[in-house]
This record gives structure tokens, C-alpha cells and sequence, in this order.
């Protein structure tokens, strides 16, 4: 494990980290924290954007998901956290940028498994209340303001099979693989409903938003 870098404790303050690579894993502070406490996140590798987050929920929702459940071994309940930047270590030059949430000076630690390929992609689109939108070949989904803003999300799979679902139903969907938190949703509150298709077994979902509200949708692609 290699520090790459160290938060600027100021509320708002942005720490820019430039590196002549891009590693597989970024952590803030430690695993088992339940919040990175960032309220903005990107990544470019080679001068292009690969990462665009807003928001401390969207944050650590990404850095939770595809992790077990570290309650059992830490002295808090949690699912493991750490950023996902790319499928390995990527020999690029790379500009990683965090906004402080808080007055935190947490060290910043760059882990890597393999040599990379490929980077992850996260951006984010707002479905506007009483609407829908459809995503297709994603890796995976992570829906805010679930189940409140949420009337159904509708599946499409490969095989042909669709069916509707409510925000609470979903977790049944990945729990062969993944444990979440909380209401099994994601985030430190438990708002965000999470689609994992790594498999590549959904050909799309469509999201639909009721009078409440809209939702911000992170999208995962490699």
C-alpha cells in the first residue's frame, strides 16, 4: 500500500494529486470508515476524464459497492470501503482531485493488484420527477433517493426475461454476490438502490421517477 497523498483539512478545500500512473484503488483514510467524507471526486487519466462524482452519497456509495460486509470484523458495521479507479494499475499520467466535506487530513493511499487495461467510468445523469430514462451496457447502476423518488425500476435481461421492481426489491437481484448496508441500499443513510451488472446479463433498465422528486443515477462502466 502507497500514501500518494494527504487531504487539505479545510471544509471545501481541494487536494490535487499528479501521478505518472493511475492506481487500481484509492482509499481515504482507511477501509472501514462508513464516508470518505468527499463531497466532489474525479479522476483523468492522459488528460481525459474518466471520473466525475458530486456528492459525499454518490462517493461512498461507489467506494462500498462489490464489497462484503466488514461488521463482523470491525468495531463498527460498514461494508468495505475503497474507490475503484481502473481494473489494475494503468502506466499513464493521471490527476486525481478531492474535495474536503469536513476539516478532515486523512492520508490518501494508492493500492494496486495487476496491471490494468481499462479504467472505470462514473458519471452521473438526473432523471426529473414524474419521468423516466433508460441505461444500457453499464456496469453498473447506483439510484439516489431510492425508494422515495423511485415508483419502479424496470429490468430487461439479455435472455429476454423483463420484469418491474420496486427500490426495495432490488437488493435481492445482487445478493448472491454483494452484502450491502443499513436497508441493503448504499450510501451512510442507506439512499441509494444498486443495479450490478458485471456479468453483463441486463441488456437495460429503465428508471422511473414519481411525483416526489428526481433522482441522480451514477453510471459504471470499464
Amino acid at each position: 500500500m502507497a500514501q500518494i497523498g494527504a487531504m487539505t483539512g479545510t471544509a471545501g478545500a481541494v487536494t490535487s494529486i499528479n501521478l505518472p500512473y493511475c492506481p487500481e484503488y484509492l482509499i481515504v483514510g482507511n477501509t472501514f470508515d462508513p464516508t470518505f467524507e468527499l463531497t466532489n471526486f474525479s479522476v483523468s487519466i492522459n488528460g481525459q476524464s474518466t471520473i466525475e462524482l458530486i456528492g459525499a452519497d454518490a462517493i461512498d456509495s461507489v467506494a462500498q459497492i462489490r464489497s462484503q460486509d466488514a461488521g463482523a470484523i470491525q468495531t463498527t458495521d460498514g461494508v468495505m470501503m475503497a474507490l475503484q479507479l481502473a481494473n489494475g494499475q494503468i502506466n499513464a499520467p493521471t490527476l486525481i482531485k478531492l474535495t474536503n466535506e469536513g476539516t478532515n487530513s486523512d492520508n490518501i493511499f494508492g493500492v494496486s493488484t495487476s496491471v490494468g487495461s481499462a479504467p472505470y467510468r462514473y458519471s452521473q445523469f438526473t432523471v426529473n420527477s414524474v419521468s423516466n430514462q433508460q441505461f444500457s451496457e453499464f456496469d453498473s447502476l447506483l439510484i439516489n433517493s431510492s425508494p422515495d423518488n423511485i415508483d419502479s425500476v424496470e429490468i430487461q435481461y439479455i435472455d429476454g426475461f423483463k420484469d418491474r421492481f420496486s427500490a426495495v426489491e432490488l437488493p435481492v437481484t445482487f445478493r448472491s454476490l454483494y452484502t450491502a448496508m443499513d436497508n441493503s441500499q448504499f450510501s451512510t443513510n442507506g439512499s441509494l438502490a444498486f443495479i450490478n451488472n458485471e456479468d453483463g446479463n441486463i441488456a437495460n433498465a429503465t428508471i422511473y421517477t414519481n411525483a416526489t422528486g428526481s433522482s441522480t443515477v451514477t453510471v459504471g462502466r470499464i
